[in-house]
């Protein structure tokens, strides 16, 4: 196959006609054609489309269409995906034509009667290598999940991928995807609702991946089931946690109506229907301690870190001095990929000792990241902003009063730390529940127990919430007496006693000592 250069938006006048499907792209007069008629395609629609025609076949990456499309503007992807959904609408019947690879990019799909009339020989311009057609960039310690995940799959109807923002739940689906898709040719779907916030934005997102067209003013939701139901495969469903419940009634008609076909989501939230396993997705794997050189720098996330360090133009020789300064960065990041790459995004500009100090303060120096990125991952703040705020009252109030913990605890511990008039020891022990659904409390199991943890970056999101919510001192105060055995019962129920005063009872200096992050409050 003859693979084309793409071309900028701007077409010559005699720039080539190509067939797609029914309708014919003109280039050189910008219009599409169906039967002769005109059909209504927007400016940015119309670069797009040419841009995926012009390839020839070959898969055009996200960047590349981007750097095509909107080569001086920084926009986020998600208007890709605005452009892509206008572009299968105006092509009808033919929308099957433009494919979505997972991880990849997007491709004109070859049709029987599919025709280019090509540029003139001189005017072509040199044939490009398909770079695109190789897979992305290795994930580094996922094969035992994504293994795990696989195996879950071939017994599951449904699987969904749950845990915190930017703990990588979305790079190990579209891996899996791509695996299944070039291994054993699994037919895949690709629905991204980041962007869509309403129940008819959702429907809308379904119906643009069923290959069929839709009567109406809208398609209906039952009906897209329906036809997603005749579809086998493989339907991966990527961020789905704000808009969820819509999304679980998609899937729950569309799993119980289809037995052959496999969804595989990614979630904050787990979907809570029938059929669904939830597998938990965790940080990456940090060097045992004591670990040698070698052994550093195979771990996941120290190498995660250097390879974005490298990326961001920081060649140093890594001496085993500069080495411990890393694996103390990544461990203060408990491993998590998003803050890993802001870390070492930063860490190009101030240094790793500048970094390493920043992190005393992690929302405020972790951010700046990829334009393309959803706006939730430019930043620590904004990946935290996006799951808050999803929380009810009660949830957000539990939310920050555990921020003071900074080791594991027990659900009477958080009890003691988190109820008050209006919260019983039963709404916390429900919120708790809530917040491990939403993965921003991570759970433990040690033998027959059970302890909660906040992993580092949640801890300083939760300490900011309560030092704007006014109570950060009554609530160290209680951790305080709570750690040294000084906590009454009554005091948190109905105010009748004074924790000051039972505070002097303890060694306040020496509790200090003994809890140095817990000391100070946020950008004290």
């Amino acid at each position: 196959m003859n693979h084309a250069t793409a071309v900028s938006p701007s077409f010559a006048p005699h720039a080539p006609v190509i067939q797609v499907g029914e309708c014919e792209l003109d280039l050189g007069l910008r219009a599409l054609r169906r039967g002769g008629k005109a059909v209504d395609l927007g400016s940015r629609a119309f670069d797009v489309l040419a841009t995926i025609a012009l390839a020839a076949g070959r898969i055009v990456s996200k960047d590349e269409l981007m750097e095509a499309v909107w080569p001086d503007t920084i926009v986020e992807e998600n208007n890709i995906h605005v452009q892509l959904s206008a572009i299968r609408k105006a092509l009808g019947t033919d929308r099957k034509l433009i494919l979505t690879v997972p991880g990849r990019g997007y491709q004109l799909a070859a049709a029987p009667d599919a025709r280019i009339m090509p540029l003139p020989r001189h005017e072509a311009g040199p044939a490009r290598e398909p770079n695109e057609l190789r897979a992305g960039e290795p994930l580094l310690g996922r094969d035992a999940a994504i293994a795990e995940i696989r195996s879950m799959m071939s017994s599951a109807r449904i699987v969904t991928l749950v845990g915190a923002g930017g703990i990588g739940k979305t790079r190990i689906a579209r891996e899996i995807a791509h695996r299944l898709a070039t291994e054993q040719e699994v037919d895949v779907r690709f629905v991204e609702l980041a962007a869509h916030v309403t129940r008819a934005a959702v429907v809308q997102a379904f119906a643009d991946v069923c290959d069929a067209p839709f009567d109406g003013n809208g398609p209906d939701l039952r009906t897209v089931a329906n036809v997603l139901a005749g579809l086998p495969g493989l339907l991966v469903i990527d961020n789905a946690e704000h808009v969820v419940e819509h999304v679980a009634e998609i899937v729950d008609l569309t799993s119980r109506a289809n037995p052959r076909v496999t969804i595989l989501a990614t979630s904050r939230f787990r979907l809570r229907v029938s059929l669904e396993v939830v597998y938990r997705v965790g940080p990456l794997a940090l060097p045992s301690a004591g670990d040698g050189r070698d052994a550093v720098l195979r771990s996941p996330a120290i190498g995660l870190f250097l390879r974005r360090l490298l990326s961001n133009g920081v060649n140093a020789e890594m001496s085993d001095e500069r080495l411990r300064m890393v694996e103390e960065i990544c461990r203060r990041l408990e491993g998590i990929p998003l803050a890993l790459e802001l870390a070492a995004r930063r860490a190009s500009i101030l240094g790793l000792e500048g970094i390493r100090e920043g992190l005393d303060e992690p929302l405020l120096y972790l951010a700046g990241g990829y334009r393309t990125a959803q706006p939730r991952h430019q930043s620590l703040r904004a990946a935290f902003d996006w799951c808050f705020d999803m929380l009810d009252a009660a949830e957000q109030t539990v939310f920050r009063r555990l921020s003071v913990f900074n080791r594991a605890f027990t659900v009477q511990a958080a009890s003691q730390i988190a109820r008050d008039a209006t919260l019983s020891n039963e709404t916390v022990m429900d919120c708790i529940g809530e917040l491990v659904d939403k993965s921003l409390i991570e759970i433990q199991f040690e033998g027959a127990n059970v302890k909660y943890h906040l992993l580092a970056p949640a801890r300083a999101y939760g300490l900011e919430k309560l030092l704007a919510a006014g109570e950060i001192c009554t609530i160290f105060e209680r951790h305080a007496l709570f750690a040294s055995g000084h906590l009454p019962a009554i005091s948190i129920e109905s105010g009748a006693s004074n924790p000051s005063r039972a505070l002097k009872k303890i060694d306040a200096r020496r509790w200090h000592e003994d809890h140095p992050s817990l000391s100070r409050a946020p950008g004290s």
